[in-house]
């Protein structure tokens, strides 16, 4: 294990950061989020230029130009905390799976707290994959996010089980994911400072704005029941105040005896996976997503 994040990562971070002059309050959501998609236009995948990328309005859509396996299809849920980001922001993520994995790769753009809280993002991404299973039944569907995205696909997969559609599902892709609406873990106590990029205290911001009082089973998932959810893999980033409910996750999963896999990065932290086109190991997280597809499904 590593002493600090790589000075490559932060360099490469800052280099597509939106500069952090407006305070972070309900009011000035907008233009942050105007900024932060501004500051991550050019960031676009290493593979960017094997796959083509279509704006559909409420969807994003990522194609492999070339050998295209239409046997599956992803959909990528962005983080941001469910008040900030989008599909360009989360962009390269979405492109280089698509190229990696060779499935199309559909991102929806999903109302935001904390104008639109709990369960607002969750229903709609419910609503576009059952919207997809329709229109391709035959095609396996593969939920995938990371942070508030992660949370959103493993909630989805939950709400869909317990309707009797466990099955639309077939694999988890998730990247360091927010579980547990909780500061009170060992990773919040190590990494919650300013200093290693998120903060306990914007956590605790984006849970107040998204849960907004309300009673949540399928946002805050302290308590939930995975049996019956599909194989996932999990991804933890070493310098991350969240690092305790990726470990958590992965504990319920073994205890279950549920198929996954738990990847564990050094030296980086939270929101590393989208530095693929100029970091390795951010590309290397995507790899090994794409790698877990290819076990056998039984």
């Amino acid at each position: 294990m590593s002493n600090r994040i790589d000075p490559a990562l932060k360099a490469v971070a800052e280099r597509f950061s939106a500069a952090k002059t407006i305070e972070m309050t309900k009011e000035a959501m907008p233009a942050i989020r105007a900024a932060t998609s501004k500051a991550r236009e050019a960031l676009v995948g290493r593979y960017a230029d094997q796959v083509e990328n279509t704006d559909l309005g409420a969807v994003r859509k990522f194609t492999p130009r070339e050998g295209l396996d239409r046997s599956a299809m992803i959909i990528y849920v962005h983080g941001g905390g469910w008040a900030n980001c989008d599909t360009v922001t989360h962009g390269a993520v979405m492109s280089d799976l698509a190229y990696l994995t060779g499935h199309e790769v559909l991102g929806p753009e999903y109302p935001l707290a904390p104008e639109a809280p709990y369960p607002a993002g969750l229903d709609h991404v419910v609503r576009l994959v059952e919207e997809t299973h329709a229109a391709r039944p035959n095609a396996r569907i593969i939920l995938a996010g990371d942070s508030a995205g992660a949370n959103l696909a493993l909630g989805v997969a939950a709400k869909l089980r317990d309707a009797g559609k466990g099955d639309v599902i077939s694999r988890l892709l998730l990247w360091y994911g927010c579980y547990r609406d909780t500061s009170q873990t060992p990773s919040h106590e190590a990494y919650g400072a300013e200093e290693f990029g998120l903060s306990t205290r914007t956590m605790e911001t984006y849970w107040a704005w998204y849960l907004d009082g309300q009673d949540a089973p399928y946002g805050d998932l302290t308590g939930l029941d995975v049996a019956g959810l599909p194989p996932a893999w999990m991804c933890e980033a070493e310098f991350d105040c969240l690092a305790s409910d990726t470990r958590w996750l992965a504990g319920e999963y073994a205890k279950a005896g549920i198929d996954h896999a738990y990847d564990f990065f050094a030296g980086v932290n939270h929101g590393f996976n989208h530095f693929g086109q100029f970091y390795g190991l951010s590309l290397h997280s995507l790899e090994l997503a794409a790698h877990f597809l290819k076990r056998p499904y039984v």
